[in-house]
């Protein structure tokens, strides 16, 4: 009885150890603004931060769609989608809110909405209001980021 004892002890001890070392999820939000913000700054600017935003994984999903709806014109309507292992792909949005829907797409593998790189406002409201569902859906403990909306 008394080794049962002890070892639950030491798997306690263990656990609080391993739960205290975890490392708590980087809080994304600044980045991604900043790099949102330097999509509308020139061209070179915005293939870099639209990089980085595709490199983010699904770990910056939920701040990225916290900036869907933003409307402002992007410097050069062209973007090239790197994918490691398959073939590149060309887009061209206008809009800040079409180029992250398609980093959105590359990341979730889902589309919300017809993505032709130039949406009317009416369906890019659509579109953020479907993502932001299916973000608050699928990030719970993220939904407050997903609803944040940091358009403009």
């Amino acid at each position: 009885m008394h080794r049962l004892a002890v070892g639950l002890t030491l798997l306690l001890a263990a656990t609080a150890v391993s739960a205290e070392g975890a490392a708590a999820p980087e809080n994304l939000g600044p980045k991604v603004d900043r790099l949102v913000e330097d999509t509308t700054k020139d061209a070179a600017s915005e293939s870099r931060a639209f990089d980085v935003l595709l490199k983010l994984g699904s770990e910056g999903v939920p701040y990225i769609i916290s900036h869907l709806g933003d409307d402002r014109r992007l410097p050069e309507q062209s973007i090239i989608i790197r994918r490691p292992g398959r073939e590149d792909r060309q887009v061209k949005p206008w809009y800040v809110h079409d180029g992250l829907e398609f980093v959105l797409t590359e990341l979730t593998g889902f589309s919300m909405g017809p993505q032709n790189g130039h949406l009317l406002k009416t369906q890019r409201e659509q579109n953020t209001r479907k993502w932001v569902a299916w973000c608050a859906g699928r990030f719970p403990e993220q939904a407050d980021i997903c609803r944040s909306g940091n358009r403009r």
